[in-house]
């Protein structure tokens, strides 16, 4: 920051290096410190003002800039606030509302942290290429219906931090994590879906949430060892021109009318560069699954200049269906999908507000008869 004063200011990072010093002399020090935290105080009142005096975008932090500032402060000398003094303010709070007078922790819900809340740096890349990556936000859980309360397993997926499990998820002293996906080529995870029928979980990559940090994905892995070890399934298709939409250059035109572009030919993997939002196995034919996919993009980076973008030459995105197992998958009505009022294959649909072209975000099969797919 430029400071168009006369003024001598000490800087944040001075003045809390001033306040830290222990020079000899317990009284002295006390004085010292007290004079030093006054000081202080005086030079960031008076940085606010030289501040608001500057002309143009220096003068303008934006809404966060207290937030920012504070948060600085609050970690200097680092650059970050370390994970264990944000576990050291939990328990501090925790232990001030256990004292207060007919107050508890999460008195109405009886909720507990159950993690994982260790964080991982796998020797593994992101699609948009980073060194390593954490646990990040929960995207999917899987729990094992034979879960009682001498053992419990449960799966849990995150934004960026792979697949883990815990076999006492209803343990009282807290779950114990395990990660299991070191053999993935991606970290972000979309969803999990567990076939008790036949021991097998399924693991899609992808965060189908497409916001800035999110990550594409590379397709759908499958465990029947609980997630001892993978493989990753083929998912092979073949999609020919013009017999589909492509819905990522359908809409939003400024008049407001619908443009229908006949999607290019595509033939690989299916889920490759997209993002996996939910994965469902027939009840009654465990090679049948149904999935749906996301447009998913590669996280801003400096690689995408500080933007969100697509990878060239994917795969359709929508709903999908393979009836061997996740060798071969074929798109499912991608014209409904993607739905616009001057597609054919629309007439008898009923639109209550015209969506997302992302992608098909949730599937479920009907209870009453696995015939009937519902999607979102």
């Amino acid at each position: 920051m430029r400071i168009t004063s006369a003024s001598v200011l000490l800087t944040a990072a001075a003045a809390m290096a001033f306040v830290a010093a222990k020079p000899s002399g317990l009284s002295w020090a006390k004085s010292a410190s007290k004079n030093a935290v006054n000081k202080f105080n005086q030079n960031r009142v008076q940085l606010f003002r030289n501040k608001l005096a500057m002309p143009g975008p220096e003068r303008e932090g934006g809404p966060t800039a207290g937030a920012q500032e504070a948060y600085a402060n609050r970690a200097y000398p680092a650059p970050y606030v370390p994970f264990t003094l944000t576990r050291n303010a939990h328990r501090a709070w925790a232990n001030v509302m256990a004292r207060a007078p007919g107050k508890g922790i999460n008195v109405l819900g009886g909720w507990t942290l159950a993690g994982p809340s260790t964080a991982n740096f796998p020797d593994v890349l992101t699609f948009s290429g980073a060194a390593y990556t954490t646990s990040g936000r929960i995207t999917a859980l899987a729990v094992d219906p034979a879960c009682s309360t001498r053992r419990c397993r449960v799966w849990a997926a995150a934004a960026g931090g792979g697949v883990w499990r815990t076999d006492n998820a209803l343990s009282g002293s807290g779950p114990t994590w395990t990660f299991v996906s070191g053999s993935f080529a991606t970290n972000a995870i979309g969803t999990l879906t567990f076939d008790a029928a036949n021991n097998t979980l399924y693991a899609g990559t992808g965060e189908p949430n497409s916001s800035g940090d999110s990550e594409a994905g590379f397709g759908i892995y499958k465990s029947t060892d609980g997630g001892n070890t993978w493989t990753q399934l083929a998912s092979n298709t073949s999609v020919p021109a013009g017999s589909g939409v492509d819905c990522d250059a359908v809409f939003g035109t400024p008049s407001g009318t619908f443009g229908v572009q006949s999607a290019p030919a595509y033939s690989g993997a299916a889920f490759n560069g997209r993002s996996i939002s939910s994965i469902v196995v027939d009840p009654g034919n465990s090679n049948i699954l149904y999935v749906s996919s996301d447009r998913g993009v590669r996280g801003i980076s400096s690689v995408t200049g500080g933007t969100a973008s697509l990878a060239p030459g994917l795969p359709p995105y929508g709903m999908w269906k393979s009836t061997d197992g996740g060798a071969n998958f074929t798109l499912l009505n991608y014209q409904d999908v993607c739905l616009n009022p001057t597609l054919a294959g629309s007439a008898g649909i009923i639109q209550a507000s015209f969506g997302s072209t992302r992608g098909v975000h949730e599937a479920a099969l009907d209870p009453g008869s696995s015939s009937i797919v519902y999607a979102a």
